[in-house]
């Protein structure tokens, strides 16, 4: 039988809180996209079909980006940093870690093959499960 408490070995501390601050700067993304959403919304030009990121990509030079906008793309920058911290700080490739985020067992991998079919993903996803 595995060991039930393997999530609360203390060597993983340094990986909980580096998922646990990702996480969290995904959240302040999705929050400001909504409000971001909302704002843009109000525009007669408003593009329902076009993602947050190429709206972003599509706008006028950096120094005219309203507030947050610009804070939205310096959030993006910031997890995709993150991400690859994450993955950095991963024993191996295409396995879950178990992590202790607060609230019981979660897992955490970075995945370059289909864990069903065993195929090859397009791209490579890093997987929080909490």
């Amino acid at each position: 039988m595995e060991n039930l408490i393997e999530y609360l070995d203390e060597s993983l501390v340094p990986l909980e809180e580096k998922v646990k601050e990702y996480l969290h700067v995904e959240r302040d993304i999705r929050l400001l996209e909504v409000e971001l959403l909302s704002l843009q919304s109000m525009r007669p030009d408003f593009d329902p079909e076009q993602t947050m990121e190429q709206h972003l990509k599509d706008a006028q030079p950096q120094n005219s980006l309203n507030d947050k906008e610009q804070k939205l793309k310096d959030l993006l920058a910031k997890y995709k940093a993150l991400q690859q911290e994450v993955i950095g700080m991963l024993p191996e490739r295409d396995k879950f870690v178990e992590l202790n985020l607060g609230y019981g067992p979660s897992m955490v991998g970075y995945f370059t093959v289909d864990p069903e079919t065993r195929t090859p993903l397009e791209e490579p996803v890093l997987r929080v499960v909490h």
